[in-house]
């Protein structure tokens, strides 16, 4: 009887130390938990990891989810499961057990049925083409301003040098792929084509399309295609002459997303093409122009 009775008491802790296991891989004590969003957004995204951030979904404000566990990477992110049965992180701060006033939650509707795959509304911006690896929203507007270093040609008058100057510009995103860009550059030499006292600055305004050829993690690379007007000045002793004329630049450029809505230029390259001096019997100058500095991101081109 009592080697019947411990060997009872044995079976009864191994199958408890296997339930508590089981638990701990499948926990089935979920809480529930409302989305939070940051001021002035309405929805956040739902990644598949926190290695790689690529997007499954964007969960509205308030939206109710069952918080499923939760890891220490970066500040914290919680495992979610939502209303459709889509699990993944979410970064904690954006995760509230504050349930909605019900003044809101009285015109809620009633939570969708489920869609067969293939037959739901697709999201516009690049979810609808199935580029789940953004890590933040594709922007409406992007203005760029910083530095620019140009390689000026000369012609037969005086060897390559470089120019010193700045950069700007403001593209529309007329889709994930598609943009309008206008962009304006000034450089500066002094002692220009080895001349003493000599000073020679140039301005282009310049505008075209813009085609975004690559749009992962926080990596945006792009090519453009400018045409628009350029100027030479020469300054010698307080006089100036001053040449206008056609100038077009083609190139692109790679962008690093630091935060929502700031980006890094990493690095714009540009062939450019001027003709300031054909009245002196030259016929075009083929520039390169090198720039980088600071984007502000505005709006989206991701609609709900």
């Amino acid at each position: 009887m009592l080697k019947r009775s411990l060997f009872l008491l044995a079976l009864g802790l191994f199958s408890l130390h296997a339930f508590a296991q089981d638990n701990q891989a499948n926990p089935t004590n979920v809480s529930v938990g409302y989305i939070s969003c940051p001021l002035g957004e309405q929805h956040v995204f739902l990644y598949d990891s926190v290695n790689t951030f690529n997007i499954l979904t964007s969960p509205k404000c308030d939206d109710r989810v069952e918080v499923l566990g939760r890891v220490d990477t970066m500040g914290g992110y919680l495992r979610v499961r939502t209303a459709d049965g889509k699990e993944g992180y979410v970064p904690q701060s954006q995760i509230t057990a504050v349930e909605p006033t019900k003044s809101r939650a009285a015109i809620a509707q009633p939570p969708p049925q489920p869609v067969a795959a293939g037959q739901g509304a697709p999201l516009a911006g690049p979810l609808s083409h199935g580029t789940a690896n953004l890590a933040y929203d594709i922007p409406g507007v992007e203005v760029f301003g910083g530095y620019s270093y140009m390689r000026g040609d000369w012609q037969s008058f005086a060897n390559r040098s470089g120019m010193q100057g700045w950069n700007g510009s403001v593209g529309f995103n007329v889709n994930p792929c598609l943009g309008v860009e206008g962009d304006v550059s000034g450089h500066y030499k002094q002692t220009c084509i080895g001349a003493t006292g000599l000073t020679c600055s140039t301005l282009t305004f310049m505008a075209g399309p813009r085609i975004i050829a690559l749009r992962s993690g926080r990596i945006s690379a792009y090519g453009h295609g400018l045409v628009g007007m350029g100027s030479l000045v020469m300054t010698l002793a307080g006089s100036s002459v001053t040449w206008r004329n056609l100038a077009w630049a083609a190139g692109g450029g790679v962008d690093y997303a630091a935060t929502n809505r700031i980006s890094v230029r990493v690095g714009q390259v540009d062939f450019l093409r001027t003709q300031y001096m054909q009245s002196l019997g030259g016929t075009h100058q083929n520039n390169i122009r090198i720039s980088g500095d600071v984007v502000i991101r505005i709006g989206r081109v991701i609609t709900e």
